[in-house]
C-alpha cells in the first residue's frame, strides 16, 4: 500500500513515531523531544533517535525550539502533512466502496 509515489517509505517505528506527533498535533499539544526519546516504549532512546533523524532526513518532521533553545519540539511538514491527508482520503475511499 505505502509504495506509491506519495507514501515515503517508513518502518514501523518511523510510522509510530510520525503518528504520535501527528496526534499530539492534532490536539494542540507541543510534542517534546525528550518525551520521544526517553518516555516511549517503541523502542530504545538511541533507536528513537536514529528514527527521528530519519523523519528529518525524509522531510517528515522538523525541530523547533522555544524562545531560549532550552526545548526542542518536533513538527510535522507540509509533507507529511500531504502524507496524512492521502491517507485519509484512501481510508474515505475504501469505506465508502464497502458502503455501496
Amino acid at each position: 500500500m505505502e509504495q506509491g509515489p506519495s507514501f515515503p517509505k517508513l518502518d514501523d517505528i518511523e510510522r509510530k513515531l510520525l503518528n504520535s506527533i501527528a496526534e499530539a498535533s492534532l490536539d494542540g499539544k507541543p510534542f517534546l523531544i525528550s518525551d520521544v526519546i526517553f518516555a516511549n516504549s517503541i523502542g530504545s532512546p538511541a533507536t528513537l533517535s536514529r528514527r527521528l533523524t530519519n523523519l528529518v532526513n525524509k522531510e517528515l518532521i522538523v525541530y523547533s525550539s522555544d524562545g531560549d533553545n532550552r526545548k526542542k519540539f518536533l513538527e510535522l511538514t507540509p509533507k507529511s502533512k500531504k502524507y496524512f491527508a492521502k491517507l485519509d482520503e484512501l481510508i474515505n475511499a475504501a469505506s465508502a466502496k464497502k458502503t455501496r
